[in-house]
């Protein structure tokens, strides 16, 4: 197939953009949905579609899509999320429309054991996709939101009460990476690196205007997902969860976040499933990255009461920790402030997108790569017997 010219539209920006192959990576929400449910389709399933109340870049309706295969009324699941956060969604996207190729389309999916089913949500957070950005339409992260209609204590984060104002800084003008990195640094030199990090990114529930901000109310998209799996999982007693997501780790490889401890039973099953060496259990003492209150995967098994119900987040790993917050940052300083017509600022926009899914055909091939290695990893404990 001959390679097409295809450009970026950024608010009214309309930037250059260099040949680019039909199996690159998507750039818009609407590109990743319409390949979506053309994989669906190809592969002789059916979707159901759910609109949010928000409304895309252009002003489109928006939809979370689900797709299942397997049982009608599985006694064990795969379920597999897709764009929690918006601006990793393009990469999460590719990789579940890659599985449905191959485990259907190809008949892949005929040694699924008869009480089986795979389960799939396609754009968990479709404004994000749509616009760019981590947060939804009321800048939540919504893997930090589940759950907050039920009034549960959330945590305190004094770490990032006291770098707010840093973070998240007013002006005419783009924040330089300076102002945070030197503020940064003093307090990593007096408190340490890990104690920053988690100041900033395990979430925070006292800035709605701020980074990483929980919610306080659960928001449409959650209660969306809430409801597809309620309708597809219902009486299921194993369900594996797979979350994909970006911007963890070293470049190019992958990380699978547990969320259990190292002596948990589950732990043990993950490593038999997965590649052991990529598993890191969150709370560990040298974990690279912590718990996070409100997650999706976890809050999810709530819905499947008496069931085992094992959660993996795959993390591809793209930039670096610092300059992941400086792109946050600086983004989310336009979102507020700025105007992304303006091609500075846009810019901004179309760095911070990069550092969640970056424009690199090498590093989507590797992303490719590692999906075919976890979800074909997580497909195959449905092949068997129960338990594996």
């Amino acid at each position: 197939m001959t390679p097409t010219h295809r450009r970026r539209r950024i608010g009214g920006w309309l930037p250059s953009l260099p040949m680019v192959r039909p199996d690159r990576f998507p750039l818009t929400y609407d590109e990743c949905r319409d390949r979506f449910r053309w994989s669906v389709r190809r592969a002789g399933l059916e979707f159901d579609a759910f609109p949010i109340t928000a409304r895309g870049e252009h002003g489109q309706e928006l939809t979370i899509d689900a797709t299942s295969f397997g049982a009608a009324r599985p006694r064990r699941a795969v379920l597999v999320l897709a764009g929690v956060h918006g601006d990793e969604g393009f990469s999460s996207s590719t990789l579940m429309c890659d599985a449905i190729d191959r485990w259907v389309s190809d008949g892949a999916d005929s040694d699924l054991a008869d009480d089986a089913a795979v389960v799939m949500i396609h754009g968990v957070n479709p404004w994000g996709m749509s616009h760019w950005r981590r947060q939804n339409e009321s800048n939540v992260d919504l893997n930090r939101n589940w759950g907050r209609d039920e009034r549960v204590e959330v945590p305190s984060n004094p770490g990032y009460i006291a770098l707010h104002r840093t973070l998240v800084p007013g002006g005419a003008e783009p924040p330089s990476p300076e102002s945070l990195l030197d503020v940064t640094r003093a307090m990593v030199e007096e408190f340490g690196y890990q104690w920053v990090k988690s100041a900033v990114s395990a979430g925070q529930y006292s800035h709605p205007d701020g980074l990483y901000f929980g919610g306080d109310r659960t928001e449409e998209s959650n209660l969306r997902v809430a409801e597809i799996v309620a309708q597809r999982l219902t009486g299921a007693e194993e369900v594996l969860v797979v979350d994909l997501h970006t911007g963890h780790g070293a470049p190019g490889t992958y990380t699978l976040l547990s969320h259990v401890s190292e002596d948990h039973p589950d732990d043990a099953w993950l490593r038999r499933v997965f590649d052991a060496d990529r598993i890191e259990c969150t709370s560990a003492s040298d974990a690279t990255t912590g718990p996070k209150h409100g997650q999706i995967a976890s809050g999810l098994g709530e819905l499947v009461p008496g069931g085992v119900w094992r959660t993996v987040t795959m993390e591809l790993g793209t930039i670096s920790d610092t300059r992941m917050i400086v792109n946050e940052r600086a983004e989310h300083w336009v979102h507020f402030h700025g105007d992304r017509s303006n091609p500075d600022h846009a810019r901004i926009v179309w760095e911070h997108r990069c550092g969640s899914t970056p424009d690199d055909s090498e590093w989507e091939r590797s992303a490719r790569s590692h999906g075919v290695d976890v979800l074909d990893a997580a497909r195959r404990t449905l092949t068997g017997a129960p338990g594996i």
